[in-house]
């Protein structure tokens, strides 16, 4: 995302003003000191972002929406920086948690929202900042300059199909030509009032479901598609509703982690691609008990670590790395569902281990279709 003019970044709109933020006075939420003469005087105590802790000042006025706050993934990014319970966890060398801690908290803790106001009044800080409207409070975040402004590099251009031409991708179906926003699926709730803390994003019980609005419409079941793997009593394989609604995606591979000549973090990864896999459940529960489901390989490797140390991953091959995904890049019909010989006896669509790097094929044992779906 481009950054923004200088000015606006700053500008303070005559309609804030009017708003009921704008009838306190600056001080009340940033600080500092009035009247004054100087602009030193001025920014005496000053915070520049007084909504950055869950704590905030927001909490004085917005005690509903703050109090829980403090458990959602979005603040704590724990399914990340919690070596305990997140998803690095099962990866992790338990003896060499006090070397790997400093280092997820470098180069993996800087992309959670900084309070409040990353959501609600400018551009979150890891986009480089600026008002959305100035100074305006929006209740809703912006899909754009709030939602993707963070989650740009797999969502945002899935769905809006910013990957390569030649895919011929479509934006995701609810994006356009439905006009649905962030905030129609993943709700208010499941940020500001979850009913328990989650360790990860797969855990988030208030997490959107396809099957929330589409299940229950009047003849789901009459699609011989639905009726045959949507379906837990036909007996056939049951599978996750982007196995056919999904088109290719983005996936990263290997990243390393370090420091440079002037003790500045950097990282780098090895190739971003997009393709289409559909691989074997790794983990069925009763929310996810989808025999088949989409995977997208993550940016993790045995040494992404290695700049602090050896070993630090030491259990690497106990978690695949080709993990469940929900690609936001859905239409109504993608190729793979044209017709039944479409998915069966098209191997290409299912992961194998042709697909996997030797040095992962053991971790992704659990993923890996060896006998793909024969043609019928």
């Amino acid at each position: 995302m481009p950054p923004l003019e200088a000015d606006q970044k700053v500008l303070v709109s005559t309609s804030f003003l009017k708003t009921t933020h704008g009838s306190l006075d600056c001080v009340s939420c940033h600080g500092g000191v009035e009247p004054a003469s100087t602009r030193k005087e001025a920014h005496k105590g000053l915070v520049a972002r007084p909504s950055a802790t869950a704590n905030s000042i927001c909490a004085k006025c917005h005690q509903a929406e703050t109090a829980k706050i403090g458990w959602s993934l979005h603040l704590t990014n724990a399914g990340i920086v919690d070596l305990k319970n997140g998803v690095l966890a099962p990866r992790v060398n338990p003896e060499k948690l006090n070397v790997l801690q400093p280092a997820v908290d470098t180069h993996c803790a800087s992309c959670h929202t900084s309070g409040c106001g990353d959501c609600h009044v400018s551009r979150p800080v890891a986009s480089g900042t600026g008002f959305i409207d100035g100074h305006n409070f929006i209740k809703t975040p912006n899909s754009v300059l709030n939602c993707t402004a963070c989650h740009g590099s797999r969502i945002e251009k899935e769905m809006l199909a910013k990957g390569p031409e030649n895919l011929g991708l479509k934006p995701d179906v609810h994006w356009s030509p439905a006009g649905m926003q962030c905030a129609s699926c993943h709700t208010s709730k499941w940020i500001h009032d979850p009913a328990q803390k989650s360790p990860d994003r797969y855990h988030v019980g208030e997490a959107p479901k396809c099957e929330t609005c589409h299940v229950s419409k009047e003849g789901f079941y009459k699609n011989g598609m639905h009726a045959m793997h949507a379906n837990p009593k036909a007996g056939t394989p049951d599978l996750q509703c982007q196995v056919c609604h999904s088109q290719p995606y983005n996936n990263c591979y290997a990243c390393h982690v370090g420091k440079d000549s002037k003790g500045l973090a950097f990282f780098k990864t090895d190739k971003s691609e997009f393709n289409f896999e559909i691989g074997k459940n790794p983990n069925p529960t009763a929310e996810r008990p989808y025999a088949y489901v989409v995977v997208r390989h993550v940016p993790v490797a045995e040494d992404t670590f290695a700049y602090y140390g050896q070993g630090l991953l030491s259990r690497f091959a106990t978690q695949p790395t080709w993990k469940y995904a929900t690609p936001h890049n859905i239409v109504k019909q993608a190729p793979q569902a044209k017709d039944c010989n479409s998915c069966h006896g098209n191997p290409n669509l299912f992961l194998q281990a042709k697909d996997v790097l030797p040095s992962e094929l053991k971790a992704n044992e659990k993923v890996i279709v060896t006998s793909p779906p024969k043609k019928r």
